[in-house]
Parts: C-alpha cells; structure tokens; sequence
C-alpha cells in the first residue's frame, strides 16, 4: 500500500472514531446518569444507603444527622445536557460549557462532601471504621 492510501485509510479509520464518539455522546437517551446503560441510579443509592444504615446501628440521637446527611446526598436534579446542541457549537464554546458543567458538579461534591464530614463526627470509632469499610467498597457489599 501506498504512503498515500495508507495516510488515507488512517484518516478515515479516526474520523469514523470521531463520528461514532460524537454519536455515542448525542444518543444519551437509553443511558442513566454517568453514561452507563440501565439506570435504576436512584434505586441502586437507596438501596446502599438502606444497607448502610442497617450496618451502622444508629443510636436515636443519630438519626437526624443521618436523616441529614442521605438527603443532602441524593444526586442532583440537574438538567442533562443538550448533547446534539452541545455538537453543534464550535469547539471552544463547547469546551467553555463542558467546563461550566464541571465546575457545577465540582459545586454539588462539595456540598457532598461538607454533608459526609458533618454526619461523620456524630459517628462512634467503631461506625466509622463500618463506613469507611462500605466506601472503600464504593457502595458494593
């Protein structure tokens, strides 16, 4: 094979990728949050947070802080993005809103993570040791 055909073979091999991953990024419909097919994401955080608090045996005076603490970790009712919209825009305005959209989800861990350090101080040493173990784990038993 020629340098020419070769170079001409390689550069519609990549375009063909860039195509498809563009696709992949404007069909989001059948996908849950984060892209990964069959949602149920909801669902599937009740359910470890159900088995946490079965496993940390909260005293009384612990169930508001973890009343507190699931309610401020339950995701976020953001608006999913336009991703045919988001295409159609030149690169460095899509890049400028990506990274917008970074940083908001930047905003929400945060916020995560000042609601896991609060309920974390109301937890004996023995419970936290329970829930560090359960994260390490990231949320699988």
């Amino acid at each position: 094979m020629t340098k020419l055909r070769k170079s001409i073979v390689i550069g519609l091999a990549a375009a063909g990728l860039g195509i498809a991953s563009v696709s992949a990024f404007a069909n989001k419909e059948h996908c849950g949050p984060m892209g990964h097919a069959g949602g149920g994401f909801s669902e599937r955080m009740e359910k470890h947070q159900a088995r946490l608090h079965a496993k940390l045996k909260l005293t009384p005076d612990q169930e508001a802080a973890w009343t507190a603490f699931a309610g401020k970790m339950k995701p976020a009712d953001a608006a999913k993005p336009d991703w045919s919209a988001l295409s159609a825009l030149p690169a460095p305005e899509r890049m400028e809103r990506m990274v917008a959209m970074m940083k908001e989800r930047e905003g929400q861990m945060e916020g995560r993570l000042a609601a896991l350090k609060e309920f974390y101080a109301v937890l004996t040493p023995e419970q936290q040791k329970v829930f560090d173990a359960q994260h390490v784990k990231r949320g699988r038993d």
